[in-house]
Order: structure tokens, then C-alpha cells, then sequence
């Protein structure tokens, strides 16, 4: 498609491509490209004539007294019951029900949803097996997450606070037709509460564990006759949950962060509608960096870590390049460190840490939205414009030894074993670790959308652009190991990308779907490494491909990657074909076939080539190309009577490149790679008698990636996607009565996962076994329904697990292990007000 022509308005790909060209100075080419929506979609308003425009992506979820569910799986108001995708609701009462504060907290409610996270500003979800593990800030997760249609194109962005929401949709499976960005995991909607012309709102406060306080508001009304806004937000601060035994030392895992946002509607005819979105999130001094436990770990002949017993040497550490580093301590870390009061691998407690460093995350990001409807003729128009900037910076500076922070240029005496202790002081530092992320960003979409009925189709078809534009810095050392990188790296994307989809009913039972997309990235980077101890620099970019070398040991033959793989054009088309088959109003049944894809990109090592690591490992790794995924999915979504749901997929999943987060010796790079899944999901919603819900979900799957190479270089194995459990399930109990005027609630919910590796390369110590979480709360609301009042314990029997993990026994000597949050409880009280 050269034109896309709506009512008269024509786009042409070319001038929408320079457009996006157009670097982002200051949020004044958003503005622009908002200005430019405005401008193509206002002729609308001269022809006020026909019903409102059909499509409201931030409605809440309703009941019609069915008990009909709302989706917009499809951008546009459906019965759950008519979608032949794969899609689950939390409503607003549920995410107040499951005490849902955070995005990642949606895993507890939803079947085959996992996070992976090492703090609270690097998020990757992951459905049926699909993430990134790659953990570099410039990466684009294959599992889109959206606010009020604002794509999150980094994963940097995909954690937030949650509040004031109408409902959270997540999709599972390729989207590939009619979402803005194509993706392969499927995707992610937060949709918030939106603006009325009638008063109303709410206050609410948590007090609870570890000093928790948590604020939250939100208040609506008119303006004027047309006009009507709503402003909410969010204050969350506590103590933290994992005890720092240094005296005077800040705990770990605290949140301090407050977010705001501010919708304001315009409806100044029947036939258009203008809504603006505007949200700012900010963590100061967030302590939610650097969240380990320490769990010392030893590498195998496969160079992959194995937990250490408490009386067990590492000889790996022990004779290190003919120095002994952990000096043959039993149960230590590399340089020697051991105290299994902290080792919860070695009967210590998982919630302590000693850590002398600065552990913290800051983070600004602001966005905004705006969202045009037009009834331009036949055609149902909608233009999404968005602007975001991000700035955050992440550091965590020690590695659980006391009094050894890391101190760049200081010399560290007495260091009598080892290459510290003939070197000069200025390549010899303190014994600790450090690792920090920078990141600044920008970026731009705009999505054009129109849709129309005509005869027995339905008819959609648009055009996305997206320019996002990062400058980089990091910075992984482990100076008493003589290794202390700096890294700065730059990224743009430039994405165009075409669709449409037709869906043709037969008669009243029988209806085809089909759809295509055309994307095209073009993608622009350059490198920079420098290595303070050793000398040795690295540039690579576009204008070419230059190291220095001072001491000779890089090892840079070989090297075949070329400055043109700087500045790649990837493109491709996805596709969807659906049969659907309704015998009654409330069942349907439905196969399909999804075709997704995910654009390449690069893998920026966060240091230099680790000592004795050939230069070609670093550079040869740094592009990947784009990973396609067939799913071929089968489905049941039926209502029995008026008080159960039940829905039941099941999908096989063929990757074509699969983009596998791997190591080779010390390289850490994304290695494209031949995959399968294949399962079974289940969903039941009963209302057995009056004021009882039942809310089970399960999923069965078996995942493989081909071909791993493991670290040594040599052994090859299969190994099953991370965190794809063979088993893992959902459930929720919850009864409400009356009591002398007000409504008692008590609700239980608990999650079970099935054993599951952290990553491809599936370490000893990166291997999680089975558990589970339980969560109770008890609410009241007393008579006259203004005020609600709950406590909560979540994690009730105090279950240890891992979130994340991360094998870095090559590096440091252990494996970084993030253990779920303790058992916590709270109290919270909400007032609502208005109608």
C-alpha cells in the first residue's frame, strides 16, 4: 500500500517515513506529529451526523447482567465470547481484590504469565514461554505491554506502578495484524478508568510491612458541557524487605516512587472524540538495584555454576590462572567471602544481605497520548500520536562483602595474594563488583487506523510508525579479577508498518478472519568500549571497526562482522487466518493460524572482552537477525447458563530464529536458534450460589530450543525455554455476605509453578523447582458503600522461591539469586466519592 486515503485525507508512506526521520528535540516533534493527527482527523467534525465513533479502548470492563465480559483484543468492543484469541481480563475489582500494585503483580491472576526482573526498571514478561532475557536497556520485548494504547518499546518501561485502572487485558500468542508494534509473545493492555462529566473519585491508604505506605487518588468531572477530565495518582514507599546486616546499612528491595496521570476528553459532537492522555512516573534513590541474595556457585566443567555446600571449595576459584582467589575458603564466593547466615542455599536466611554498596534505581519517564475518533462516512477513523522520554539510572556496587564496596583508582591494601599485589595502585581496586545502566530515551509513534462494515465484513486496516532513539552507558567490573569496562552505545529504530484485516460472517454461526502486515525497521548504532586496566578500546559503527590493543592479548582475528551490520534493514510480513464457528450466542469455537515476528537488533556487551576472551566473541555477536514464530492454536470459549466461563485453548508454536539469550565463555550475546512450544490452557469463572466465585486457571506445555551452545564452547544440548514451567496454574476463592448492613468479603488466591530454568542455557543454579504462593484478604464495605476496608496477607506460609537468577559463577563466583517478597500483610481504606 503506497497511499492509505480516508475520506480525502491521503498519507503517503514516504512523507510519513521522513517525518519519523526527524530527530526528537526536547518533545517538540511529538508535539508536531500530535498537531499533524489533529489536523488530518478534524474535517470529521463537519459531518456530525452518524452514531459515535464505535471503537473506546479505555472503557471499563462491563456486565450487561449476563455477565458478559468486554475485550478489546480486536481494538474494538467485543464479548470475550465472540473473540477467537486467547485473552485474559482482570477487572478493577479484582485488581483491588489481589492487592495489584505493581504491572509484574498480574502474574498472580493470569495462566502462563511470568516476569522476568533483577529491580524494578528492567521488566521482560513472558507468555507461554516467549521473553528476552537480554537485559541491555535498548532491547524490545517480544510481549508488547501498553497503557492507554502508549506502546512500551523498551523494556526499561514495562514496570510501573498500577492504579486507577478499568481493567488489564492480556493476549497471548503472535500479534501480529492489528496491535501498533508487531510482537511475538502476545500483549500486555493497561487500561485505565476514564474521564465522566459526573463528579465522583476516591481516596485510599495501605499501611502494612516494613513501614509500607501507600497513597492513591483519583478525581473526574465536567468542565464544560464537552469537556471533561480526570487526574489520578500514586505515592508508594516502605523500608524494604531484604535486611541489611551491615550496621548502618539501608535495606534492599524498598520502593519510593509516586506516579501521576491526567486524561482529558473532548466531545464536541457525536461523530468525534479527542482524549489526552499525559503520565509522569518518577523513583528517587529507589533502593530496588542490586535485590541478590548471596549464593556462592562454582563452575562446572561446562563452565556453568553449581550451588556450593557450605563445606565444598570451588578449585575453579581456588586456582585461578595459578592464583589462588578465594584463598580455599569452603562455601565462599571467588575472592573468598563466606557467610551462610545470608546463603539461603546453605540454610541461611534468603531476605538478608550484607552489602556495603550503593544499591539504587532512578528513573524519570513522562508520555503522552493522544487519541483521535472520527465517524469520517463509512469509515470508524482512529489516530493514536504518542511521545515519551525517558531518563533512568540503575547501579548496583558490591558483591554481599562487607566493608569491600568498589572504589575506582584506590589500591587496596593489604591485598597480599594475587595479581594486586605487585600492580600499581591504578589498576588495582577494591574487591567488590560494580554494574550500572544509563539510559536516556525518546520515542515516537503514530498509528493510523480506520475501519468500516460493509455487507457481511468488517474491514480494518492502518498504518504504524514508530522513531525511538537511545544514548546508552554501562559498566559491569570485577577490578580485583583486573577487569573494569566502560560502555557507551547509541541505537535508533525506525519502524513503518501496514495492515489490514477483513472479518467475513457467512451467516450467524460461521465467520473467516484474515489479516496481514507489512513492517520494515531500519535500525542505526555504534559501540564504544574501553577497558581501564588493560587499555584496550573498542569502537565499531557505520564509519567502521577500530580497536587499541596495548597489550597484544585481544585475539582479533577472525572478526567478519562489517560496519554495514551497524545500520541493518530488516522486514517481513506477518499474517493471521481464523475460522470461527458460533452454534449458540454464548460459545464459540475457533483455530487459527498467527504468524509474528520480532525485529533484529544488537546485543552491547556491557564491558570489553573478559581476559582472556577473544576480541572476535564480542564483536562477531553484536547483531542478531529478526525471530519468526507460526502458531497454529485451536480454541473454546463458552458460557454455561448464566454463572460459568469456561475457555480452553490449545497451540503448537514453530520459532524460525529464535532470539536465545546465550553465553560463550564470558560472552554474553543474543544467538538465533530453532525452537518449539507446544500446550494447553484452561480458564473457569463459576458463580455456584449467590456471592461465591471460583476462578481457576491451568496450563500445560512443553517447550525446546535446539542447538545451545553451553559457555565451554563445545557441548550442544536441547534445552526447554525459560521460565516455561511443563505446569503452572491459578486460583481464586472469594465469598460475600451481608452483615448488619455492610458486605464482608473473604478471598483466598494461590499460584502454582512447575520446576523451570531461568534461562536457555538452563545452569545448575539458574534451575528452580516447584512452589507455591498463597494470599488471603478479608474486605468490608459498611453500609452505604463509600468506604471499603481491607487487610491482606500476601505469601501467606511464607514461601521461599526465586523471581530471578542469573549464573555468574565465571564472573564473581556466584549465582544472583532475587527470592520473592517474605510474607507481608497491610491495611487499606478507600473512600469513595460522587456518583
Amino acid at each position: 500500500m503506497r497511499h492509505l486515503v480516508f475520506s480525502g485525507t491521503v498519507l503517503n508512506q514516504k512523507s510519513v517515513l521522513q517525518h519519523f526521520g526527524a530527530r526528537a528535540r526536547h518533545g517538540r516533534s511529538g508535539i508536531r506529529i500530535m498537531a499533524l493527527a489533529a489536523t488530518a482527523l478534524i474535517p470529521g467534525l463537519a459531518q456530525a451526523q452518524a452514531p459515535a465513533p464505535a471503537e473506546t479502548a479505555a472503557a471499563p470492563q462491563t456486565d450487561n447482567g449476563t455477565g458478559d465480559i468486554v475485550v478489546t483484543a480486536q481494538r474494538r468492543e467485543q464479548k470475550l465470547n465472540d473473540v477467537g484469541i486467547a485473552v485474559s481480563v482482570i477487572s478493577a475489582k479484582d485488581l483491588r481484590a489481589l492487592n495489584i500494585n505493581n504491572a509484574t503483580d498480574i502474574v498472580r491472576a493470569i495462566p502462563n504469565l511470568k516476569y522476568n526482573a533483577y529491580g524494578s526498571s528492567q521488566v521482560v514478561f513472558n507468555i507461554r514461554g516467549v521473553s528476552q532475557n537480554d537485559y541491555g536497556d535498548q532491547q524490545e520485548p517480544p510481549v508488547a505491554v501498553y497503557q492507554d494504547d502508549s506502546y512500551a518499546a523498551s523494556i526499561t518501561t514495562a514496570g510501573f506502578p498500577i492504579f486507577d485502572l478499568a481493567r488489564t487485558e492480556a493476549l497471548r500468542g503472535p500479534q501480529g495484524t492489528l496491535f501498533g508494534r508487531n510482537a511475538t509473545g502476545g500483549a500486555v493492555q493497561f487500561i485505565s478508568n476514564q474521564p465522566s462529566h459526573e463528579f465522583g473519585g476516591y481516596l485510599s491508604a495501605t499501611t502494612g510491612s516494613f513501614n509500607q505506605s501507600i497513597f492513591e487518588g483519583a478525581v473526574t468531572g465536567g468542565l464544560t458541557q464537552t469537556l471533561s477530565a480526570r487526574v489520578s495518582g500514586v505515592y508508594d514507599r516502605d523500608s524494604g524487605y531484604i535486611k541489611n546486616l551491615l550496621p548502618g546499612g539501608a535495606n534492599l528491595g524498598a520502593n519510593n516512587h509516586w506516579a501521576t496521570r491526567g486524561i482529558l476528553q473532548w466531545d464536541p459532537t457525536s461523530d468525534f472524540r479527542a482524549r489526552l492522555t499525559v503520565r509522569y512516573t518518577q523513583a528517587d534513590h529507589e533502593r530496588q538495584a542490586g535485590v541478590y541474595t548471596l549464593t556462592p556457585a562454582c563452575p562446572n566443567a561446562q563452565f556453568q555454576g553449581e550451588f556450593l555446600a557450605a563445606n565444598q571449595v570451588c578449585d575453579y576459584w581456588n586456582n585461578y590462572g595459578g592464583t589462588s582467589y578465594n584463598g580455599g575458603v569452603p562455601g565462599s564466593v571467588a575472592n573468598g567471602y563466606a557467610n551462610p547466615a545470608i546463603t539461603a542455599t546453605q540454610g541461611g536466611n534468603p531476605w538478608q544481605t550484607y552489602s556495603a554498596g550503593e544499591n539504587y534505581v532512578n528513573r524519570k519517564q513522562f508520555a503522552a497520548t493522544l487519541r483521535l475518533e472520527a465517524k469520517l462516512g463509512a469509515f470508524d477513523v482512529t489516530s493514536i500520536t504518542d511521545y515519551q522520554n525517558l531518563a533512568k539510572f540503575y547501579i548496583e556496587s558490591d558483591d554481599g562483602v562487607p566493608g569491600l564496596p568498589y572504589v575506582e583508582g584506590a589500591a587496596l591494601p593489604p591485598f597480599t595474594t594475587g595479581p594486586c599485589a605487585s600492580a600499581p595502585s591504578v589498576t588495582c581496586y577494591a574487591s567488590g563488583t560494580i554494574f550500572y545502566q544509563r539510559a536516556r530515551t525518546q520515542q515516537i509513534t503514530q498509528e493510523l487506523r480506520a475501519a468500516t462494515h460493509f455487507g457481511n465484513n468488517y474491514l480494518t486496516m492502518g498504518a504504524f510508525g514508530m522513531l525511538l532513539t537511545g544514548n546508552y552507558g554501562a559498566k559491569y567490573a570485577t577490578p580485583f579479577d583486573q577487569y573494569d569496562p566502560t560502555v557507551q552505545f547509541y541505537q535508533r529504530t525506525k519502524s513503518f508498518a501496514v495492515f489490514a484485516q477483513d472479518e467475513y460472517k457467512f451467516d450467524d454461526h460461521w465467520k473467516l478472519i484474515l489479516g496481514a502486515r507489512y513492517w520494515r525497521d531500519s535500525k542505526l548504532a555504534w559501540y564504544r568500549a574501553a577497558e581501564a586496566i588493560s587499555g584496550l578500546t573498542v569502537n565499531w559503527g557505520p564509519s567502521g571497526i577500530n580497536f587499541f590493543d596495548p597489550t597484544g592479548a585481544a585475539q582479533a582475528s577472525g572478526i567478519t562482522v562489517t560496519p554495514a551490520a551497524a545500520s541493518p534493514t530488516y522486514d517481513g510480513v506477518t499474517a493471521r487466518a481464523e475460522l470461527d464457528y458460533k452454534p449458540g450466542p454464548d460459545t464459540l469455537l475457533y483455530a487459527s493460524y498467527n504468524r509474528g515476528s520480532k525485529s533484529g537488533g544488537f546485543t552491547f556487551s556491557t564491558g570489553t572482552p573478559f581476559p582472556g576472551q577473544a576480541l572476535i566473541d564480542t564483536l562477531n555477536n553484536i547483531p542478531y537477525r529478526p525471530e519468526t514464530l507460526n502458531d497454529y492454536e485451536v480454541g473454546l470459549k463458552t458460557k454455561i447458563g448464566r454463572n460459568i466461563q469456561f475457555n480452553l485453548a490449545a497451540f503448537y508454536y514453530d520459532y524460525k530464529n529464535y532470539q536465545a539469550y546465550v553465553q560463550v565463555g564470558y560472552t554474553q550475546l543474543v544467538r538465533n536458534l530453532p525452537a518449539t512450544i507446544k500446550g494447553v490452557e484452561a480458564e473457569l469463572t463459576a458463580h455456584p450460589i449467590e456471592g461465591f466465585t471460583l476462578q481457576a486457571s491451568a496450563a500445560v506445555q512443553d517447550s525446546k530450543v535446539k542447538n545451545v551452545l553451553l559457555p565451554d564452547g563445545v557441548t550442544v544440548v536441547n534445552h526447554d525455554l525459560p521460565q516455561a514451567p511443563g505446569f503452572s496454574g491459578n486460583a481464586l476463592v472469594r465469598y460475600e455476605f451481608g452483615m448488619g448492613g455492610a458486605r464482608i468479603s473473604l478471598q483466598g488466591d494461590a499460584l502454582y509453578t512447575g520446576k523451570f530454568c531461568f534461562s536457555v542455557l538452563c545452569a545448575p543454579d539458574e534451575r528452580e523447582g516447584a512452589y507455591h504462593v498463597e494470599n488471603a484478604r478479608i474486605g468490608v464495605i459498611p453500609a452505604g458503600g463509600k468506604l471499603e476496608l481491607a487487610f491482606f496477607v500476601n505469601n501467606l506460609f511464607n514461601r521461599v522461591y526465586r523471581s530471578y537468577a542469573f549464573d555468574g559463577s565465571l564472573y564473581w563466583g556466584d549465582a544472583l539469586s532475587v527470592y520473592g517478597k517474605p510474607r507481608t500483610w497491610g491495611l487499606t481504606a478507600r473512600i469513595n466519592f460522587g456518583n
